[in-house]
């Protein structure tokens, strides 16, 4: 009885929260960006993100640490580029990195000026970081070969159908012709009403994900430390003395020192992908689980709203 009125808390907070929000503006954009990870966004006149979503399993993991809605976009370009790094996305030492980035707007200078701004931002983000890459418009290629052949059929570029058809996906009655008649304002707002939904049920497997890569790094920290102490003491020792003989034990002593280091960061990054896997698995089912209590609500309730899987 309990979990029933919980989960009737939870949708009605959610319709609450669809009766006050605003439809997307006309001038909003759509934008996507592509390191893999993968996200979406949409970004307001004022360069504010008031959606932002994961369209891979290493978005998700992203986007775990990141709060982007309300954020003015360059900050959220600069917090996924470095959060990319800190992750391991993006590895400071590769020949290029290369981050694609689309935008869709009904106004298509409003679309082109905000796709310049983000890429300006995300080449600036990865200068000061010093790392080799840049940003580039996402390509026609960037899509598979038949997606491209169903936009030209279409009479459509492959971008307004991606979001058309996320808006059928996230809409179960949404047909893909409909979806392609519906201005780019209209497809935005079904998808951020989607996005509220979801946002609402997965908060608390977020939490748990934070909390459990917090205690785990706050159970290894000391131990990296300690060998990063032993590491820093061996090495100026082996550059203050001027016994070979001694010279060679300590960098012997080194190498034992750092051998164990790298078997504890690995043992650590081991652990730490058993938590994001055990995260990302957990979100894919219970977007699945809203999939399926959708079609339960509608029938008993006559509700529109929607709780698909973006």
């Amino acid at each position: 009885m309990k979990k029933g009125l919980a989960i009737l808390f939870v949708v009605t907070s959610i319709i609450a929260v669809f009766a006050f929000l605003p439809r997307a503006n006309a001038t909003d954009t759509y934008v996507t960006l592509d390191i893999n990870p993968s996200v979406e966004l949409i970004v307001t006149p004022g360069d504010r993100v008031i959606y932002a979503n994961a369209l891979n399993e290493d978005g998700v993991v992203l986007l775990a640490d990141l709060e982007l809605v309300g954020k003015k976009i360059d900050v959220a370009v600069t917090l996924i580029i470095d959060k990319s790094i800190e992750l391991g996305f993006i590895v400071e030492g590769d020949d290029e990195t290369i981050v694609s980035v689309s935008t869709i707007s009904e106004n298509n200078k409003m679309g082109e000026l905000m796709k310049e701004k983000i890429k300006t931002r995300i080449n600036g983000a990865l200068n000061d970081k010093k790392v080799h890459g840049h940003a580039e418009d996402k390509p026609d290629n960037g899509y598979q070969p038949s997606f491209i052949l169903e936009a030209r059929l279409h009479n459509v570029s492959p971008g307004y159908l991606f979001l058309a058809k996320k808006a059928v996906y996230v809409d179960g009655e949404l047909t893909l012709e409909a979806a392609l008649e519906m201005n780019v304002s209209d497809l935005q707002t079904i998808i951020r009403e989607a996005f509220v939904a979801q946002k609402e049920v997965i908060s608390d497997a977020r939490e748990v994900f934070l909390t459990a890569k917090a205690e785990l790094i706050n159970t290894y920290k000391p131990q990296f430390e300690a060998f990063e102490t032993q590491i820093a003491d061996l090495t100026a020792q082996i550059e203050a003395t001027e016994d070979e003989t001694e010279k060679a034990n300590l960098e012997a002593s080194l190498a034992i020192v750092v051998d164990d280091y790298e078997t504890l960061r690995l043992e650590f990054k081991t652990e730490l992908e058993v938590i994001k896997d055990a995260f990302v698995e957990e979100i894919i089912n219970l977007k699945d689980a809203l999939k399926l209590f959708r079609f339960g609500f509608r029938f008993k309730h006559g509700s529109s709203v929607e709780f698909n899987r973006p």
